[in-house]
């Protein structure tokens, strides 16, 4: 008889219950004190939450969570966690951004509600309330993932029940519409620029697609100009004010790229001008051995790079475009040689071929060249006989 590998079964939490396969899909049960529920659906998570949430409907679940959580406000607990434990885990960019959302829209609307008495219409009410005032539908979004993942530490944390997000309506954002170079146009930009190090700088944007803090945290000791290589690790950001170095978004970001042979002369030239510059400015020039620094040495301001790139497009006679519009030049431009989507995410350092697929490939002409010749090679007659009866 042939052995079967059965499923182990995980321990749980007190009041998660058990789930096990049944049928097409999942079901599990939640028995505490006498009262009990069971939930069937089609993946295991997803059955846990329906338990949960109709655990949380019977007349007494306090049981399962921490003594004294009935008190506390939704407003403390949000700037606690935010402030003191999910700080930790993200950029000060996205951190500043968060603050804002909690200070200016979620504290005022559900600051002083209990938490375990905010539901999915709290969060209905809050993000519709964005919407009128004028919010643009990208922060409606953001601020609905904030307080999913604020409720998600407190259900982990036995403070609710349920996520009351989990349940609300989502805020479907559309992409914006990208606008790359052509190769004419990214010719003539390269041609039209006649500062050396503004030629390697967007010649590094458009050709190798990095991103603006990765390119302005580059470092002369990330580049190896003898095998023409160009270690993407870290990026250069605000944070409290002050310019500091910081790992990449993920692991996929971090990448070797190779650099052709007229991009590693162009850098060679770069840096022996901006020897000479440091020789002149002497104990003025603040040595962060940046590939692309401010007019000192100190880490360029993003604000000057964005200027300098739409001054570079102005003077080629281009239209003005984001600088993160070179970067999906680079993708498309890379598609349109050839080059597969795979070693397209790599290059880029996507975390998925999704993500890369989606947001480039569709702006290339490329995937729908060769159509006719594919259907005419079909050999799908008739044409004549068609005519012949008109």
């Amino acid at each position: 008889m042939e052995n079967v590998k059965v499923r182990k079964p995980t321990r749980r939490r007190n009041g998660d219950g058990s789930t096990n396969r049944y049928k097409n899909g999942w079901r599990t049960k939640i028995t505490h004190k006498g009262q009990s529920v069971t939930a069937m659906a089609r993946t295991e998570q997803e059955s846990r939450r329906l338990a949960k949430a109709k655990f949380a409907q019977l007349p007494s679940t306090n049981g399962l969570l921490l003594s004294g959580s009935e008190k506390a406000l939704f407003g403390d607990y949000m700037v606690t966690w935010l402030t003191k434990k999910h700080v930790k885990n993200i950029t000060d960019t996205t951190y500043r951004r968060y603050e804002s959302l909690m200070r200016l829209h979620i504290l005022p609307a559900l600051g002083d509600v209990k938490l375990r008495n905010i539901t999915k219409n709290h969060v209905n009410h809050l993000i519709e309330s964005m919407e009128e005032s004028g919010q643009s539908l990208r922060s409606c979004q953001q601020a609905r993932a904030l307080l999913s993942a604020c409720f998600k530490r407190a259900l982990q944390d036995d403070l609710v029940s349920i996520n009351p997000v989990s349940n609300s309506r989502g805020v479907k954002v559309t992409s914006p519409q990208i606008h790359p170079l052509t190769l004419q146009e990214v010719r003539h930009l390269l041609e039209s620029i006649s500062e050396t190090h503004l030629q390697a700088r967007f010649r590094i944007a458009v050709l190798y697609g990095l991103r603006q803090g990765e390119a302005l945290g580059l470092q002369w000791k990330d580049l190896d100009l003898e095998k023409g290589e160009i270690f993407i690790w870290q990026q250069v950001q605000k944070v409290k004010g002050r310019y500091e170095f910081v790992k990449l978004k993920s692991k996929y970001s971090i990448r070797t790229l190779e650099l052709d042979p007229v991009t590693v002369n162009l850098l060679r030239a770069h840096k022996s001008e901006q020897n000479s510059l440091r020789l002149s400015l002497g104990e003025i020039w603040q040595d962060f051995n940046l590939v692309f620094p401010g007019s000192k040495g100190q880490p360029m301001n993003s604000h000057t790079d964005f200027n300098h790139w739409q001054s570079a497009l102005a003077k080629a006679g281009l239209p003005q475009k984001r600088l993160h519009d070179a970067r999906h030049t680079a993708a498309t431009l890379l598609y349109d040689q050839g080059m597969d989507i795979e070693t397209i995410r790599r290059f880029l350092g996507h975390a998925s071929v999704l993500l890369t697929s989606r947001t480039y490939v569709h702006h290339s002409s490329r995937q729908m060249k060769g159509a006719a010749s594919a259907i005419s090679a079909m050999g799908v007659d008739g044409v004549k006989s068609f005519i012949s009866r008109r």
